[in-house]
Parts: C-alpha cells; sequence; structure tokens
C-alpha cells in the first residue's frame, strides 16, 4: 500500500497529538495502581454478591489493605476463623460494630452495655483491631432529647476507665434524620459535646461524611470544628450511598481538606458500589483520591 505526502503527514500528526494523551493516560493508570492503605473496605456493602468470608478474599485481591465490618456477634461468624483468615490476606482490620441496640437512652440498658464493651475488647484484641464502633442513641418516648443525651453520655462515661486500661478506642457514629430515623444523635454538634465532656482520648466520634452532609452540610467546616474527637472517618457520595464520585460531594477536594486537618488515621468504606461493580468503584474512589 502506498501513501502520500498528506497521508503520512496526517498520520504523523495523529501521533504528535495522541502520545501525550496515551502517555497521560498510561501515567494516570500507573498512578491509580495501588489502593491507599488509609482505607478500610467495608465487609458488609462490597461484594455483597459473595458469601461473607469469601468478601475478605475479593478486598485482599482488588488491593486493600485495610477493612472493616458490622456485627461480629452474629452466630454465622466465627471472630477467630476471620482473624486468621485476615492474618492469611495481610488484611488489617481496624474496627467493627459493638453495640447497635437497644438505645442508651433508657439507663436499665447500660449495665448490658458496660458487659458488651468487656466483650468488644477481647473481641478487638482477638482481630488485632484498634477500635470498634457504637450507635445506641435510638429514641425513647419516655425521655426528651435533653434527657436522652444526657443518659446516653452516663453510659460512655462509664466504660471509661475498662477502656482506657484497654488501650482500644470505642467510636460513637451518630446518624441522620433523611434515611435513619428514629435516632436522637444526627449529624455532629450533640456528639462533638459529649465527647468533648468526657474527655477521654479512648472515646471518640465515627465521623461519617454521608450522614454528615445529609443530616446539616457545611462538611469540611463542622469536620474542622470537630476534628479533635474525630477517631475515625467513613465516607460515601450523595445521593446513593455510594462510592465518591457518583454524587454531589467534590471528594477530591475533601480529602485534600482532610490532609490539611493533620488526620492520620483510617477512612472507612462504608459506600456500595453503584450496581455493585466494584472494579468501577475503585477506579471513582482513585480518581477521587488523586483528581
Amino acid at each position: 500500500m502506498r501513501f502520500n505526502r498528506r497521508q503520512i503527514m496526517n498520520a504523523s500528526l495523529f501521533s504528535v497529538l495522541t502520545t501525550p494523551v496515551l502517555q497521560a493516560e498510561e501515567k494516570k493508570a500507573k498512578k491509580y495502581k495501588n489502593i491507599p492503605a488509609y482505607f478500610a473496605c467495608n465487609m458488609e456493602s462490597w461484594w455483597t454478591d459473595l458469601p461473607f468470608m469469601d468478601r475478605f478474599k475479593a478486598a485482599s485481591k482488588a488491593g486493600f489493605s485495610a477493612v472493616e465490618f458490622w456485627d461480629y456477634q452474629d452466630r454465622k461468624r466465627n471472630v477467630n476463623d476471620i482473624a486468621k483468615l485476615c492474618e492469611d490476606l495481610n488484611l488489617d482490620i481496624i474496627q467493627f460494630t459493638a453495640w447497635q441496640s437497644p438505645s442508651l437512652a433508657l439507663s436499665n440498658n447500660h449495665k448490658k452495655f458496660k458487659d458488651a464493651i468487656k466483650r468488644a475488647i477481647e473481641t478487638a484484641l482477638v482481630l488485632g483491631a484498634p477500635m470498634f464502633t457504637v450507635v445506641g442513641h435510638q429514641t425513647s418516648s419516655k425521655h426528651s432529647q435533653e434527657e436522652s443525651v444526657k443518659n446516653f453520655s452516663k453510659a460512655l462515661t462509664s466504660v471509661r476507665g475498662i477502656l482506657e486500661g484497654s488501650g482500644k478506642m470505642m467510636i460513637i457514629e451518630p446518624f441522620n434524620p433523611v434515611d435513619h430515623q428514629g435516632h436522637f444523635l444526627n449529624g455532629s454538634k450533640d456528639t462533638v459535646s459529649i465527647c468533648r465532656s468526657i474527655n477521654s482520648p479512648n472515646i471518640k466520634i465515627n465521623w461519617d461524611l454521608y450522614h454528615m452532609q445529609l443530616t446539616e452540610g457545611n462538611l469540611i467546616g463542622e469536620l474542622r470544628s470537630g476534628i479533635d474527637q474525630v477517631g475515625y472517618i467513613q465516607i460515601a457520595d450523595a445521593p446513593g450511598r455510594n462510592q465518591p464520585g457518583t454524587g454531589e460531594l467534590n471528594y477530591n477536594f475533601i480529602f485534600d481538606e482532610i490532609k490539611k486537618m493533620k488526620y492520620n488515621g483510617y477512612i472507612g468504606l462504608e459506600c456500595w458500589p453503584r450496581n455493585n461493580n466494584s472494579e468501577e468503584a475503585i477506579r471513582d474512589l482513585l480518581a477521587s483520591v488523586y483528581g
């Protein structure tokens, strides 16, 4: 096949124009290759088509270094098996849920709560997890908001000593009133106030940006004002609670601001990959990290 001068020139021009683009894409692919070690993948929301234990294998294969999950007391789950599997896969377990309910607004639940925290500490030692989440802020018709917050704070204070002696951190996760109705801790304000009043390095906040966005907005301003009480951060885009890059939040900006706040802890990916497509979710996540 013979080429005329124009074809040769056009081919050369195409090469000149596309080579930088291809090089940039290749550089971006290399840049996005590794998932930052500070991301903890949530085993309840990722790979939901797989059996629970197989999700850890999927997380490791995908390139994650750390994981989180919810109820360790599920009868189908053996913490020793989970610990062994994660050790074999070189996955760090960062946190799990120690107390979901009943409500700590009711003082008759406080002894049960204290016993549960003791068990959670023992479990955290088995799993090698530095922290665990507590909810327990379901509303009660018997108490006002003020009374509920006061009783909740008393419950947390009652376990301060055993937490500080254990070296484990208990992180409180406030919810939002939009799709998590029926709770008296929504957004950051009351939870920050509770943690500051207790003033313990072992009782902090699981700061879920999805819940914060739906409750109060002003994500960066509120996080900055409460950063001294943050023990852990969780993320998801809004609306939808899918991976960063699928909603209205600018996570590239958010991640940059978090770094400026000198937060050096883990970030939990309590988000649901859109259409259960984990590969796309990871690409979107890394694009939000690296820009």
